[in-house]
């Protein structure tokens, strides 16, 4: 019924499903605040949007509702439902719901996704599968492409703009996520298709895929003598995204005993168990390794101190104890800062770049901290059901491709183990669900009735349209206002954005950092301001506007440490222009401190205060703290594991020497608040 019947929807519809992750990896809108994720998740948000209209229309037409009849759906609708209830019993359902805008990884992402997923699973043929891969393998081709002349590759000019490198992810580990599943692809496709030329196209990708920088050191192209160095350490071959590079050669070489043990007579069942056995043996390492490197004991923890990579396995000793906090259903989704915040450590803030983390940077760690038993126990369950049904449908058709796609699906569980999942990699691992679940043989089919339908695509059009308004295009419009805004050197601009993001629901509090942090780093390039009696009375009144903003999200964040800090700090800035909030800096001092005390900031911004407020003898005990802090862990590091806080600590000690009694307007900026 569905080949016959409505053929133009249906030709319609698997256009856009093969054609959104497609167009969903190259997006890149650089006129966005934060184009590495915010853009690429409003194009999912309304391509998926337009899909789901497609469908009900198609429905409507052809009044009978057909989904795949398997366990797998019924697992992904589990897992969405109890992301609900673990961001509601978090107590931060917003945050939650939208993610963070630099991440945009929340539930909102995933219901987009599921939706993409039931759709999929139910609508397109194996021919379509093979586009979506296609599809895929020769996005992943553009991207690396683009590494090649890129900052890590031949450095052209016109490429400056990704100064991380890592293609259009502007990030190395990103963009080598992605490789992994766009090679695994080319494999899945060199299996399933006998066409010659179609697997040549597939071999050339690939290998342009595995020799761009981000995977094979880019040096070894420009130095051929360094390949005599590669015998000796082969550890010179990874690209800037080591992980990535080091799990996809691991992959290549468990894809070919695959493929002998495929190709060797013997029971079917036999090749299930060695393939089986393959799985878990890399699962086994991939969770020995997290012990390993929580209790510093083993391989795990020596591989990390040998990459000089101290300061992950000090983060998640500290957070693991935050389990015990809320065990079953976790802080909620993306909420793993609240758990970082509670169970924080002087160790933590002094080594380089542990500090204030906003991701567990380890798939274990994340699911168990932010969804609990519950979360992590229908994650496991879902994948187990995705591999009995991929590993049933081998046994029927011998067709190697589908245990190359659980090989796939566990590389990348072990890929993240000291990275997290994006929304390109969420949205890849649900289309290999996506492409399982379609295995299923037998179809649950609804016959509606002409009045339902009507009741259904009306109801379902206005749930559509009010959640892409609400996900897409609200939070774009804003965004795009908020980049207007700062653009234009506009004040009357900036004015109605102040106003305008006092309401927003969705991202406010990372809105409002960002907003007020570029406009006081646009003020302090033009020092000449602080003393201009002209513009001085025009920066109190925006400094007034910003310390409104972050003060109508208060009671929203009254319990998130890095919005105080942030907020104090604020304050201070303004004062500098006659705006006295010196009182609310203190309360808010005093919340920040029942919040924590382990972190050298809180004690920076109450020796500031102290300083500021004319109290000269606690600014200095308030500083002495912070250094206490640094000497209570300094023994335990060597002085190359070390950041710069505790210099800062210093600095300000100094500056409060330098101005004691000093009756001038004084002032000292902490850019690592």
């Amino acid at each position: 019924m569905i080949d016959t019947e409505n053929n133009s929807l249906l030709k319609t519809l698997r256009i856009l499903l093969i054609g959104t992750p497609f167009l969903f990896t190259l997006a890149y809108v650089p006129s966005f605040m934060f184009p590495g994720s915010f853009s690429k998740a409003i194009f999912l948000y309304l391509a998926v949007s337009m899909v789901l209209t497609v469908w009900l229309i198609h429905i409507y037409r052809s009044g009978v509702v057909i989904f795949k009849q398997n366990w797998i759906n019924i697992a992904v609708l589990g897992y969405v439902l109890i992301l609900f209830v673990s961001a509601i019993a978090g107590g931060h359902f917003e945050y939650s719901f939208f993610g963070s805008i630099t991440r945009m990884t929340g539930i909102a992402t995933m219901l987009y996704i599921s939706g993409w997923y039931f759709v999929a699973s139910s609508v397109l043929r194996p021919c379509d599968w093979k586009n979506v891969f296609r599809s895929l393998l020769f996005s992943g081709l553009i991207l690396a492409i683009i590494s090649f002349l890129g900052i890590n590759g031949f450095g052209l000019p016109a490429f400056n703009f990704l100064d991380q490198g890592g293609s259009l992810f502007t990030n190395n580990t990103f963009s080598g996520i992605y490789y992994l599943f766009a090679f695994f692809f080319g494999i899945i496709l060199f299996f399933q298709d006998k066409s010659l030329k179609w697997r040549i196209s597939y071999v050339l990708a690939m290998l342009v895929i595995i020799f761009n920088p981000d995977i094979f050191n880019f040096q070894i192209w420009q130095d051929f003598g360094m390949t005599k160095e590669v015998f000796s350490d082969p550890v010179l071959i990874l690209g800037t995204a080591r992980a990535s590079s080091a799990v996809m050669g691991v992959g290549i070489i468990f894809t070919l005993v695959m493929y002998v043990a495929h190709r060797i007579r013997m029971f079917i069942t036999v090749k299930s168990i060695i393939f089986s056995l393959v799985l878990l043996a890399l699962l086994a390492v991939s969770i020995g390794f997290v012990i390993s490197t929580i209790t510093q004991k083993g391989f795990g923890a020596d591989f990390l101190v040998s990459q000089s990579d101290i300061h992950r396995p000090t983060a998640w000793r500290q957070v693991s104890g935050a389990f015990l906090n809320k065990p079953l259903l976790g802080y909620g989704p993306n909420n793993f800062e609240y758990a970082f915040q509670d169970t924080l450590s002087p160790e933590t803030q002094f080594i380089a770049g542990a500090n204030l983390l906003d991701k567990a940077h380890n798939i274990w760690l994340a699911l168990l901290l932010e969804t609990g038993i519950l979360g992590t126990l229908s994650m496991i369950i879902l994948f187990l059901l995705v591999c009995w049904y991929g590993f049933r449908h081998y046994r029927s058709t011998r067709d190697l491709s589908t245990p190359v796609i659980i090989l796939l699906l566990v590389l990348h569980f072990i890929q993240i183990q000291t990275s997290f999942n994006t929304n390109t990699s969420l949205f890849m691992i649900f289309i290999l669900f996506a492409y399982i679940a379609s295995f299923s043989s037998q179809n649950l089919s609804y016959t509606i009735s002409r009045r339902n339908r009507l009741i259904l695509l009306s109801v379902g059009s206005v749930v559509i349209i009010i959640g892409m308004i609400a996900t897409a295009i609200i939070p774009a419009r804003h965004n795009l206002m908020i980049t207007n805004a700062l653009a234009s050197g506009d004040f009357k601009k900036r004015m109605n954005m102040y106003e305008s993001s006092r309401s927003i629901y969705g991202y406010p509090a990372e809105s409002v950092y960002k907003i007020t942090k570029q406009y006081t780093n646009a003020l302090r390039r033009e020092p000449e301001l602080f003393n201009d009696e002209r513009a001085i009375p025009g920066i109190a009144v925006e400094y007034n506007k910003m310390l409104d903003l972050f003060e109508s999200h208060y009671e929203q964040y009254n319990d998130n440490l890095r919005y105080h800090l942030n907020y104090i700090n604020m304050i201070f800035i303004a004062q500098l222009f006659g705006v006295d909030r010196l009182d609310r800096a203190g309360e808010l001092i005093v919340r920040a401190k029942e919040l924590s005390t382990a972190v050298p900031q809180v004690f920076w911004l109450a020796s500031l205060h102290a300083k500021y407020t004319g109290n000269e003898k606690l600014a200095f005990e308030e500083v002495d703290k912070a250094i206490k802090l640094f000497e209570s862990i300094r023994g335990k590091f060597t002085e190359s594991q070390l950041g710069k806080f505790h210099s800062i600590s210093l600095n300000l000690r100094k500056f409060l020497e330098k101005t004691r009694g000093s009756k001038e307007k004084v002032y000292f900026h902490i850019k690592a608040v």
